[in-house]
């Protein structure tokens, strides 16, 4: 998960297939659909996870620091029409997977809200978790949109002010498979990042949203990518397949350190292909 020192300026377009098993961790906040028109409630599935390699996939206790102890969420903020609040507090702990790691149910209903039409971004930020392999620490800052009604009220601002955070130049909510997505990588002060890494993986699997778990086969073998963003912090990506797509900025916060330890401070972006 450590940031390669390369200098040079890249925008693939389309998908720069490589093992799966040369990525790692992702944050993840899974709903089955981002148009929620018809909804009157939205659940949302909180883990950290391996989501390209699908049942295979290794799981983490989200928020596990170096003694093991788990802190989990931090702030999970929801962001309508420009307002932001803190829900963390209605965030249920659940056991994720095979392995029972900690991970998260939230409702996005009248209570949390969920009133009216537009966008509403769900940021997810977690305490720092300790990857021992690497001896690092790692905290993904996550969002990921849903929308009702098609009315566009928030999905192209910045709605995790202080940290890093990619900002979609295309509506996350609306984008196709085969059709070119855009975003740029910005950090905690919102100033681009240049040439930022990003790995990208696919969620490829599905979610049981009952049981907590990861359940059929691979939906397909072009399940990972590598990309860089530009100068101005921009990049491009082709989705190949149906389904949920993540972009993980790679320490897109800046040079950071967590209880002595290098940190890890990514920006996680999750769309749905459709």
């Amino acid at each position: 998960m450590k940031k390669l020192n390369l200098k040079r300026m890249t925008i693939l377009v389309g998908s720069l297939v490589i093992s799966s098993s040369s990525f790692a961790h992702f944050q993840m906040m899974y709903t089955p659909n981002s148009n929620v028109t018809e909804q009157k409630e939205v659940p949302f599935k909180v883990m950290f996870t391996h989501p390209a390699d699908g049942m295979e996939a290794h799981d983490m206790s989200i928020g596990k620091d170096i003694d093991g102890k788990i802190k989990g969420m931090k702030e999970f903020l929801v962001v309508h029409k420009g307002k932001s609040k803190n829900y963390a507090s209605f965030l249920k702990e659940v056991k994720f997977g095979p392995h029972q790691v900690t991970a998260y149910d939230f409702i996005l209903d009248k209570t949390t809200s969920f009133r009216g039409g537009g966008d509403w971004g769900i940021v997810a930020v977690p305490y720092p978790y300790y990857e021992g392999s690497e001896d690092i620490y790692i905290q993904q800052i996550t969002k990921v949109f849903v929308n009702k009604a098609e009315i566009i009220t928030d999905w192209s601002n910045r709605i995790a002010e202080g940290y890093p955070e990619i900002i979609p130049t295309v509506n996350p909510t609306n984008t196709w498979v085969g059709g070119l997505f855009n975003g740029k990588v910005v950090d905690c002060e919102g100033k681009a990042v240049e040439n930022a890494e990003i790995e990208v993986e696919y969620l490829n699997a599905e979610v049981d949203m009952e049981d907590s778990k990861f359940v059929g086969l691979p939906k397909t073998e072009k399940a990972a990518s590598l990309i860089y963003a530009d100068d101005n912090g921009y990049f491009s990506f082709v989705p190949t397949s149906k389904g949920y797509w993540g972009f993980a900025a790679l320490g897109a916060g800046g040079e950071k350190g967590y209880r002595g330890k290098e940190l890890s401070q990514d920006a996680v972006l999750w769309i749905e292909a459709k």
